[in-house]
């Protein structure tokens, strides 16, 4: 299974469900977390499986997420979404959610960041 069907049908729904739960900057920080990743990945899911011929520059490049937007889900994205599940009433079965798409997101990036920056410097 493409993991951005994961994203597309799962964690952005589920940001956007979490968001629910919140107020202010943390409410809005995570209903637009939440529809950006449906909109993202679903474009890239379109691109790179040829439903569509041309990428959106900005959104994406020929080979994916770009490094900085890794290091944005991890540096940023990552820790406001643990303070949401440390620190935010939220129901059990939601924190548990969040807690899972929290490790597994950040499992994945780090892990492409990693190989990703291995190729580059290997190769450099």
């Amino acid at each position: 299974m493409d993991v951005r069907l994961l994203d597309i049908f799962i964690s952005g729904p589920l940001q956007i469900y979490i968001s629910t739960f919140l107020k202010g900057f943390l409410k809005w920080f995570m209903l637009v977390t939440g529809t950006s990743n449906i909109l993202y990945n679903g474009h890239n899911y379109l691109y790179f499986h040829n439903y569509i011929k041309n990428y959106i520059t900005p959104i994406t490049t020929i080979h994916g997420k770009t490094q900085i937007h890794r290091i944005y889900n991890l540096l940023i994205m990552y820790p406001i979404f643990l303070y949401i599940m440390l620190y935010c009433k939220l129901p059990i079965y939601v924190t548990i959610l969040l807690f899972l798409n929290i490790i597994s997101g950040f499992s994945y990036n780090l892990y492409n960041l990693y190989k990703s920056t291995n190729f580059y410097i290997k190769y450099i």
